[in-house]
Parts: C-alpha cells; sequence; structure tokens
C-alpha cells in the first residue's frame, strides 16, 4: 500500500512542476493578493477633503483651524468665504466633510456653556462618515484642553483608552492573517479541485483505474504533495507579508502550523469533492473559485464583523472553514493565544474535512462507466 501511494505522489509531483501555471497560482497569485489587499483594502482612512467657514476669525478660532489642517487624516482643505458654498463643494465630490466655525466660538468657548461647532459630513459613505466624526471630535477635544480656562470645569470622567494587540490601529495586521487564510483556501481547493478532473479530461484515469489501487489510496496519493505545497504557500505569504507590511508575530509559531494542518485538510478535502463531481478542469477550476472565494472573503469575517449580520447569515457563516482559521491565524499572530483557546475551531476543522474527504472516496469511481 505504501509503495503504491509513494508511486502516485511522485507522478502528481513531476505534474505539480510541469505545470507552470499552478506554480504561478502558488506563488505569484499570493503576492499580487497581498500588496492590493494590504495597500487597496486599508481600514485607516486618512486624508479625507475637508472645507472650513471661520466666521469668528479670531487667534482661538485660527488655532482650531491649524489643528484641523496639520491632522494627518485631513487633506485638501479648502476655505469657502460662506456656508452657503460647502454644498456646492459636496455636489461636486470637492470634499467629504466640513467644519463651520461660528462667529463668537472664542468667546463662548471659555464659558460652562461652550458654543459649539457645526461639522457636515457626506454620509454617503459611512466608512469616511463614521472616521470624520472620530477625527474630528478627538481635534476638538485637543484643542480645548489646550485653552482650558479655569472658569471652565474639568470633566468628571477623564477617558484614557488603551488598544490592546494592535496598538496602532493598522489595518494591515486585521486584514494580512485573514488574507492568508483566503489565499490558502482559494489555492488548495482550487488546485486539488482540478487534479481528478484533469485525469479526466486527459485521459489518464483509464490507467489509474486498471491499476492495482485503491480509492483511498489515489486521494492520499493526491493529497500530500498539496499539503507539502500549500504549506510552503502560506510560510511565503507569511514571510512577504511581514517584510512589507511588519506583521506581528506573537503567538508560537509551531503552533501555528499545527493548526494549519486542519485547514488546509479540510481546504483540500472540499477541492477533492469538487473534482469528484466536476467532468473537465474549466468546471472544477469555475466551481472551486465561486465556492471557496465568494464565501471567505464575505461570511468568514474576514472583512465585514459576523456578529452584525443578520441571524440566518450568522447561522450560514458556520460551515465556511475560512472563518475558524481566520480566528485561528489572528489569534496566534496578534494575540499569542493558546491551543486551549482555539480548539474548537481546530476541532470543527478536522470534522468537516474528513467528510468532504469520505464523500469524495466515495463519489471516486474505481470502474470505467459502461
Amino acid at each position: 500500500m505504501l509503495t503504491r501511494i509513494l508511486a502516485l505522489i511522485r507522478k502528481e509531483i513531476r505534474h505539480i512542476l510541469r505545470d507552470l501555471r499552478s506554480l504561478g497560482i502558488v506563488f505569484v497569485l499570493p503576492v499580487i493578493m497581498v500588496v492590493l489587499f494590504g495597500y487597496a483594502l486599508n481600514m485607516d482612512v486618512r486624508h479625507i477633503p475637508l472645507g472650513i467657514v471661520d466666521h469668528d476669525r479670531t487667534p482661538e478660532s485660527r488655532a482650531l483651524v491649524e489643528a484641523l489642517c496639520v491632522s494627518e487624516y485631513f487633506d485638501g482643505v479648502r476655505f469657502p468665504d460662506r456656508t452657503g458654498e460647502v454644498e456646492a463643494l459636496f455636489k461636486n465630490r470637492v470634499i467629504k466633510a466640513a467644519v463651520v466655525i461660528p462667529k463668537g466660538y472664542s468667546g463662548d468657548r471659555l464659558s460652562p456653556h461652550p458654543r459649539d461647532v457645526q461639522v457636515l459630513i457626506d454620509g454617503s459613505d459611512p466608512t469616511i462618515g463614521n472616521a470624520v466624526d472620530n477625527y474630528t471630535n478627538a481635534v476638538f477635544v485637543s484643542v480645548q484642553s489646550t485653552f482650558r480656562s479655569v472658569r471652565v470645569p474639568s470633566p468628571p470622567v477623564d477617558v484614557r483608552p488603551q488598544f490592546l494587540y494592535n496598538q496602532d490601529l493598522r489595518g494591515s495586521h486585521f486584514i494580512i492573517p485573514g488574507l492568508v487564510a483566503v489565499i490558502l483556501m482559494m489555492v488548495c481547493a482550487l488546485l486539488t479541485s482540478i487534479t481528478i478532473a484533469r485525469e479526466k479530461e486527459t485521459g489518464t484515469m483509464d490507467v489509474l483505474l486498471v491499476s492495482p489501487v485503491r480509492p483511498l489510496e489515489i486521494i492520499v496519493g493526491k493529497v500530500i504533495p498539496y499539503i507539502g505545497l500549500a504549506f510552503l504557500d502560506a510560510a511565503f505569504i507569511l514571510m512577504f507579508a511581514k517584510i512589507v507590511f511588519d506583521i506581528p508575530v506573537r503567538g508560537n509559531l509551531m503552533l501555528l502550523v499545527g493548526l494549519t494542518v486542519p485547514f488546509i485538510y479540510c481546504a483540500l478535502g472540499i477541492g477533492l469533492f469538487i473534482s469528484s463531481f466536476a467532468s473537465t478542469q474549466q468546471v472544477a477550476m469555475m466551481a472551486a473559485l465561486v465556492s471557496t472565494i465568494l464565501p471567505s472573503v464575505i461570511l468568514s469575517g474576514f472583512i465585514f464583523p459576523i456578529f452584525s449580520m443578520p441571524a440566518p447569515i450568522r447561522a450560514l457563516t458556520h460551515i465556511i472553514p475560512a472563518k475558524y482559521y481566520i480566528v485561528i491565524i489572528r489569534g496566534i499572530l496578534l494575540k499569542s493565544s493558546s491551543f486551549s483557546v482555539l480548539r474548537d475551531e481546530t476541532l470543527f476543522l478536522c470534522v468537516l474535512g474528513t467528510v468532504f474527504v469520505i464523500i469524495a472516496t466515495m463519489r471516486f469511481r474505481t470502474r470505467v462507466k459502461q
């Protein structure tokens, strides 16, 4: 049995080395995705175009204007003379937010009940809208503390938030670990989905069918090379992300390696499951892309928080393997989580992978259909 499996492994390795397109998918595509997602899909909203209308024109109001202008969050600041001009700037997409400082700001600011500063925000993009709200509040608090008067009572609570695990709130530290899960799911399922379909399409399946090998041996012989290839791909992605985006590694790398095995096993099982139904490589490839990329990006917590989804969608996320591996890799890299914390996610991946492998083995035919 071992001899037959080793022969199948050598055969599959030769297929992989001769197929430059597959190697390109494994190593080139992840680099492109890491660069694009790491830089383009950034949760840190900066350089927001801002308009400022200063009706007060006093040293205090100019201090507020300067604080807004020097902030790294706002860029391309415009200074319309009248409040009525702000609406035209919004409609022409010149600005995304505007700050209107009322006349008398400097005097009222020192009273126990200071006059409000108006902030107008383009709410067509909720992400930018929330960011503007938070950024402007932070600037106002900073300026108010600088000019605080003895006549202004101190706030009853001094709030000093402390961010854990990702102190700089860098979006890449959130995106890249999840992207590893998406890439591994896509690559593993894609490559294994076409492995049996390729045998059917090229006619070499007939040779396997007349050879003295069992269905389980064929499955194992085809899966093992892709397990090694997936580990190389995962290590390559993490090293590239560490060099380019300085992704932190706070947990145990050996634990990450060990818990990556069930996820790769599950992804390969899904690929084999798809290949057992597909008759051509093109069908297998399309089925793998649709069934892995879309669920892994949308329903895994990779970008959108699962707890904010409707209840039926949250129930659907329980069968998405990437959801559990994203918890594992983010927990180990960012929070230094232990196995006891990640045990349930690991167990689910093992069970789901076994289900897919069993179904693929049962679907595999050892004889040609007449």
